[in-house]
């Protein structure tokens, strides 16, 4: 399991521009195998990177992030665009083959499948960000129940059912069981044929459920993980309790510097600055946003991005004004900058989102 799934989330339309959800960057990297997945099954790439501002020569730059509001448009746009409905189950088993975080070893040296899950709800924020779990168990069975931590909208499926998948395939993988007895219930109706979702899970999935929520009879949870080990399981138990420290170190430190970069004019900020009213030099800064995969200048843009959308939405502020803000010279710089950014210009951005708003 990687570190952060959710950056996957890790990953964010432009009409979908809930204070939160803006808050984070897309590693450019995180989002390469669903374009991979969906292309080789024939989707135009310019189809799927319509309208979301995401260009070719992102895929290119190392360490790169969209906010979250490309990432949403482009979930939007493959959800629309996939003749394969269960393309996210796809994506979820594709995961599951690339596990090999701190997390995923963790799991695998439990005992047991009851085990396994208890500690997928105590570290989950080294699974996902977006996403809050919760898992319940005693000797008829558990549940486990997946909630947005933060509010995905019309997203949620490609998240659950992503999310179902890598657990349910890494399950498979740790008892060494090709089938697991389990029933899923989703809070969605079905986007298409359901018995693909049963033939995926090889068990029963219900839709328009009240809960994101899978049941696991006691048999299931209490069969042996074949990598169990009880050596291992302890240097991976300190190896997860350091990073989860760590993680939640870098996501304050990461507040903090959108904070300051808020509260300055964006042609005053630099990394000297930042450093200084943080009370850090700029080579620790520096050393502490890489460990997250970001630098001060992608924070930077990613806020430029933040504001600019949110000033658009608004008919408060003329193109001059949130030029003057953004700190470019005028509004055709920042026209250019914003067409950059989101494939479109401000004022096509604008008619869409108020048209999108009024439906």
């Amino acid at each position: 399991m990687s570190t952060n799934i959710a950056s996957y989330i890790s990953l964010s339309t432009p009409t979908f521009l809930q204070q939160g959800m803006q808050e984070f960057g897309i590693p450019v990297s995180n989002i390469k195998p669903l374009v991979k997945l969906l292309v080789t099954q024939g989707v135009p790439l310019d189809a799927l990177l319509k309208d979301t501002g995401i260009t070719l020569k992102d895929f290119t730059l190392f360490n790169h992030t969209v906010i979250f509001a490309q990432y949403r448009k482009l979930l939007l746009n493959a959800r629309a665009l996939s003749q394969d409905t269960a393309y996210a189950l796809k994506l979820g088993e594709q995961f599951f083959i690339n596990h090999d975080g701190v997390l995923a070893c963790r799991v695998m040296s439990s005992d047991t499948p009851d085990q396994a899950m208890a500690l997928l709800e105590v570290y989950q924020s080294l699974f996902t960000q977006l996403l809050h779990f919760q898992y319940e168990s005693d000797e008829k069975g558990g549940i486990f129940t997946v909630e947005e931590k933060l509010p995905l909208g019309d997203t949620l499926p490609h998240f659950i059912e992503y999310t179902f998948s890598a657990l349910f395939c890494l399950g498979r993988f740790c008892t060494g069981q090709s089938h697991i007895d389990l029933e899923i219930e989703l809070s969605y109706p079905c986007p298409g044929d359901p018995e693909v979702f049963e033939h995926f899970f090889q068990n029963p999935v219900r839709f328009n459920c009240k809960q994101n929520r899978v049941f696991f009879p006691a048999h299931t949870l209490q069969r042996s993980i074949i990598f169990a080990d009880t050596l291992a399981a302890a240097e991976n138990e300190t190896l997860c309790q350091q990073h989860f420290h760590q993680v939640q170190s870098d996501e304050i430190l990461i507040k903090k510097v959108k904070q300051t970069i808020r509260k300055t004019p964006f042609t005053q900020v630099s990394l000297e600055q930042l450093g200084d009213k943080l009370h850090m030099s700029p080579r620790s800064l520096r050393r502490h946003l890489h460990a997250q995969g970001v630098n001060y200048k992608t924070l930077l843009e990613n806020e430029r991005k933040r504001l600019a959308l949110k000033r658009i939405e608004s008919s408060e502020h003329s193109l001059d004004d949130i030029a003057h803000e953004l700190g470019y010279h005028n509004a055709s710089s920042f026209s250019r900058a914003f067409k950059r950014w989101f494939g479109q210009s401000p004022l096509h951005y604008k008619q869409m989102s108020h048209s999108e708003s009024s439906q």
